[in-house]
């Protein structure tokens, strides 16, 4: 038997050759049998270590999956509908299978270190890890606040980062082509002349648009569960709550859809119409599914013969074409709902260059002036007249 002073644990070889390495947590022993010495002793090491930056005997007993559980769920309070079934997808897929049968006090930066080197050879795309490791830095930083484990693991590792990915854009000429192909369908017809987000078009209704002052308030997403229904929730961000005004044209549009269209829809629907009061509902009135509107879309764009683009990508092409046409950044950024920082980092490449335009106005300001007077007497009048 090889002991190790008090409080620091000890190491015992066992009759089959195997090493029993024991350590005193809270007064309370935790043992872990190891077929090498080394291993053992490393495991003593590493756990005295960690007893040393705080870590309880209850983290000893409790499984990832077991603390996983309960913290997704206090953050079903706190997150956004799609973001928590975001949360509980990825941890289903790619946390627990991993990590879940592990003890917190076996987590290790190592050790997920090791499990995003594994994904990455699995191919999982980078954007991907780094949404796990997002999920995975909130639920260790959570342990840790708890006393569960030394400290946060997943902040002393490196992650892959997805590269920056091309934007795919139409320009004009193909919003025209697109739009005269769907007969100006006003969703759409929307959705270029704004840049709103799917979730917010779905979620219109009737109520949000002041005809007299001609502005659109975005105030509600439409979402749809993996379970089946559908939720109104708040936009993304708090600037995603805003005003749009509308033009002329898209406003006429939409008056037409509400004395024509809809009540036709109505007629059509009979007893099963469901009244939310939406702008563009489905054939019975509720809100529409977005990977429904996202596969018609692209229907449509390729029975248009237009390069394929995703719906999002409708939001990066109506801001390309403000910016390209000399519309503010601060202007841009208010209708799309996001802010200035975020809308020049991304679209910064479509915003003119006007160094020509600026190195004329501050050379014409900085450029001294002279004065030139026709003859001597007048010079010598003014001096005069200063004495």
């Amino acid at each position: 038997m090889n002991k190790r002073s008090h409080g620091e644990g000890s190491l015992t070889r066992r009759k089959n050759g195997t090493f029993l390495a024991q350590v005193s947590i809270e007064g309370r022993r935790v043992s872990k049998t190891f077929k090498l010495r080394k291993e053992a002793q490393e495991w003593i090491t590493t756990i005295n270590g960690q007893v040393r930056q705080g870590l309880t005997f209850e983290s000893t007993r409790t499984t990832v999956d077991e603390l996983m559980e309960g913290w997704l769920n206090n953050k079903r309070a706190k997150l956004r509908p799609a973001t928590i079934e975001s949360y509980c997808n990825m941890n289903r897929q790619y946390i627990s299978p991993a990590l879940g049968k592990l003890k917190l006090k076996d987590v290790s930066a190592a050790r997920v270190q090791k499990f995003y080197s594994d994904l990455e050879k699995r191919g999982i795309g980078k954007r991907t890890i780094e949404m796990t490791h997002t999920i995975l830095h909130g639920f260790l930083g959570h342990a840790h606040r708890l006393g569960l484990i030394a400290q946060n693991w997943a902040a002393l590792v490196e992650v892959p980062r997805p590269g920056k990915s091309e934007m795919h854009v139409w320009d004009e000429s193909q919003v025209s082509q697109f739009l005269q192909f769907v007969n100006a369908d006003p969703l759409y017809r929307l959705a270029f002349s704004t840049g709103m987000r799917r979730g917010e078009i779905v979620g219109l209704q009737w109520k949000d648009i002041d005809w007299n002052s001609g502005m659109l308030h975005v105030r509600r997403q439409a979402y749809r569960p993996e379970g089946g229904g559908f939720i109104f929730q708040t936009p993304k961000t708090e600037r995603g709550t805003r005003g749009i005004r509308l033009g002329r044209g898209m406003l006429e549009a939409l008056r037409v859809h509400y004395n024509e269209t809809i009540p036709l829809m109505q007629a059509i629907a009979g007893g099963s119409w469901q009244d939310y009061d939406l702008i563009f509902p489905t054939s019975r009135g509720t809100p529409k599914d977005g990977d429904t509107v996202l596969k018609e879309f692209q229907r449509l764009t390729e029975r248009a013969g237009l390069p394929p683009i995703r719906f999002h990508d409708i939001r990066h092409t109506a801001a390309s074409i403000m910016l390209l046409h000399g519309e503010p950044p601060v202007r841009v950024a208010g209708i799309l709902g996001q802010s200035v920082q975020v809308l020049l980092t991304t679209y910064a490449h479509y915003i003119p260059d006007n160094q020509e335009t600026a190195a004329n106005l501050m050379d014409a300001i900085t450029t001294p002036t002279s004065i030139t007077f026709e003859n001597s007497s007048s010079l010598q009048q003014i001096a005069a007249g200063k004495k």
